[in-house]
Parts: C-alpha cells; sequence; structure tokens
C-alpha cells in the first residue's frame, strides 16, 4: 500500500461557500518583495437560485461554464496564512475568465495569460502585461485565433534558451466545441520576444478523445517531455527536440491515470522531476483520487512512487500546481466532497 506523505501545514485559503461554491486552477507566484501571490479561478453566485442551491448539486449553474474570475491572496509568511482576496481579472466574457499563469521577464515585466469562454463553442486565451508588480495591467490582448482554445493553469515556462512557452490545447482544427464527440489535441505557443509576437506550434492527439491539458519540462539536454491528459485510462507523453515547434508520436505511459490533469515539474534541490497526478486502475473509473507523487532521476523515462498527498476515499483531489519555497514545496490543489470544491495548500520537505 503507497504510503501517505504528511504534510507539514495544511491549510484551505479557499473554503467553499454558497456565494462561491468552487475554487480551481490555482497557482503561487513571487513577488519582488518575497511574498508570494496565490492566484485561483474563483466562481461566484450571479442569481437567486446559485445561493439557494443544494451545495451538492452541480446540475444548478456550476459546471465549468459558470460565472467564474481570477482572484488572489498575498502571503508574507511562506504561504502558512493569506491576507485579503483583491480580483486580478474580472470576467468580462459571457461565462467566465479562468485558467491563469503567471510568467516574469528578465526585465521584471509580468506576463499574465488566462482564458475567457464566450460561449460553450467558443473561448479564448487572451494576456495582459504588467510592469508594476500586478498594480495594473494592460488591455487584454488575444493570443488565440477566434475559435474554442485553452491554456491551463500554471503550465506555462521559459526555457533555457529564454523562449516562452505557452501549453495550450483545443479542438482539433480550431473549432467550434460540440460536446464530448469533439476530438481534442495539445501545442505549445511559443515566443522569443516576451510575447510581442509568438508562434503556434504543431498539434498532436491520441486515441479516444484526444490530447488535452499538456504538462512539459525542460531536460539537460534541451529537450522537452510532455504528458498529456487522455480518457484512454494511461498518461502518454511526447518529447520535442526543437523547443515546442513540433512533437514526437505521443505514446502511452504506464502511468494509470483517469481523465484528469497530471503535473510535471523539476525538483531545484535535486535535479529530479517530480510528477503529481491521480494513480487510479482502469477499472475504477474517473475518480480523483488519490493524488500521487513520483520521483524520475533519468529524466521522465521511470518513476518510483513516493506516497500520496491525499487518499481519501470521498474526495475528487486534483488540479495540482507545485511552488518551491526554500526547503518546502508548495502543493495546492482543488478538493472536493460531495461536490463541494475548494482550493487547499499543502507544505512539505523538498525531497517529498
Amino acid at each position: 500500500m503507497t504510503r501517505l506523505l504528511v504534510p507539514k501545514f495544511d491549510s484551505i485559503p479557499c473554503p467553499w461557500t454558497q456565494e462561491n461554491s468552487r475554487h480551481d486552477h490555482q497557482l503561487i507566484f513571487p513577488m519582488a518583495d518575497g511574498s508570494l501571490l496565490l492566484v485561483w479561478c474563483e466562481y461566484y453566485a450571479d442569481r437567486p437560485s446559485h445561493v439557494t442551491r443544494d451545495p451538492t448539486e452541480i446540475e444548478t449553474g456550476f459546471g465549468d461554464e459558470a460565472p467564474c474570475r481570477i482572484s488572489a491572496k498575498m502571503s508574507k509568511d511562506g504561504a502558512h496564512t493569506w491576507g485579503p482576496r483583491f480580483t486580478l481579472q474580472a470576467n468580462r466574457w459571457r461565462h467566465n475568465a479562468k485558467h491563469p499563469n503567471l510568467i516574469r521577464l528578465p526585465d521584471g515585466e509580468i506576463l499574465f495569460t488566462f482564458t475567457a469562454w464566450e460561449s460553450e463553442q467558443y473561448r479564448n486565451v487572451f494576456l495582459r502585461r504588467s510592469t508594476d508588480e500586478c498594480e495594473s495591467w494592460t488591455e487584454p490582448e488575444m493570443v488565440s485565433e477566434p475559435g474554442w482554445y485553452c491554456n491551463n493553469h500554471d503550465r506555462a515556462l521559459t526555457l533555457s534558451t529564454g523562449r516562452i512557452l505557452l501549453p495550450a490545447h483545443g479542438v482539433v482544427g480550431g473549432g467550434p466545441y460540440l460536446g464530448r464527440d469533439s476530438k481534442l489535441c495539445s501545442w505549445v505557443w511559443y515566443s522569443e520576444d516576451g510575447f510581442r509576437t509568438w508562434t503556434k506550434g504543431a498539434e498532436v492527439t491520441v486515441p479516444g478523445r484526444g490530447a488535452h491539458e499538456p504538462t512539459i519540462v525542460e531536460r539537460p539536454d534541451g529537450s522537452l517531455l510532455c504528458f498529456l491528459r487522455t480518457t484512454t485510462t494511461k498518461i502518454w507523453r511526447t518529447l520535442s527536440d526543437d523547443g515546442g515547434q513540433s512533437w514526437a508520436e505521443p505514446v502511452p505511459t504506464e502511468l494509470d491515470a483517469p481523465d484528469a490533469e497530471s503535473l510535471l515539474t523539476r525538483i531545484p534541490s535535486t535535479g529530479d522531476l517530480l510528477l503529481l497526478w491521480n494513480n487510479v486502475p482502469s477499472e475504477r473509473g474517473t475518480l480523483r483520487t488519490p493524488l500521487t507523487a513520483a520521483i524520475s532521476t533519468d529524466e521522465g523515462d521511470s518513476w518510483d512512487i513516493v506516497g500520496n498527498i491525499d487518499d481519501r476515499e470521498n474526495f475528487h483531489v486534483a488540479y495540482p500546481s507545485a511552488y518551491f519555497h526554500e526547503d518546502e514545496v508548495i502543493i495546492a490543489v482543488l478538493h472536493a466532497r460531495q461536490r463541494t470544491l475548494g482550493t487547499g495548500l499543502r507544505g512539505g520537505h523538498e525531497d517529498l
């Protein structure tokens, strides 16, 4: 039996309430003064039925298309406590604004990308810029052409060459989205000039519903390793030798997984790779528990399970992000009990 990893601290900075009955797609971003910024998707009530609804019933307006804004809180003590909430991106669209990514350029400028949902059939990726530590932002600029596109939370990265990658997914051919029968594919937008200009790389897909929610790390030889969410009961992987412009034919890994996002990242102190994912055998269906941690010392070719971050049977624990702070890794996740959704933080040593 896989052991449970006991965190140094465990908190819920974004709890479920009647007014805000779902929180997810989060990240932690370091500010210039050493404080940490928690950014997440905060769903909100915009009609009477949202605050009188049965909290266990998701069909009454709090699915993926529900009203949502991107909110933030600040921590001065390494994510142990958090200050008041403020709005980082208001919802200007018919459905919501979601899926934040923040990247700091060498000159200190901050890039902020997110997905805006105009309708079930159309959503697009936007970019804003700040030169004053998130105090003010340029107007949103569309990265994607009009269609059905999504970049997932906390997956943007800067390569050793300075190239910035924004992993993304969408409908093969650009959309519109026609429900779960739509075939999904993954790619990256990449830029050499801080996303003043950018290029869309080649698309990849796999059997079943396709490939989405890619997560990517750069390896010491400059190649890129990408893990893909699929409906095949396995995580799939692909490699790029040209910085994300093209990708090898994806292949399945031996890692069991439901139709849920995984996270690949590198541990700064050791150089090893860390994988967080729902280690769920195929016979258990689409359950998103447990959330498991594994370490690779050979650049993702094999994995050793370290333990479970969370294995509560009556909870879904999913959409992880990880931030390495001093001697800790701060893992933020969505956790859901009886369909109530909130964001939690768990902290532990870098070696887990």
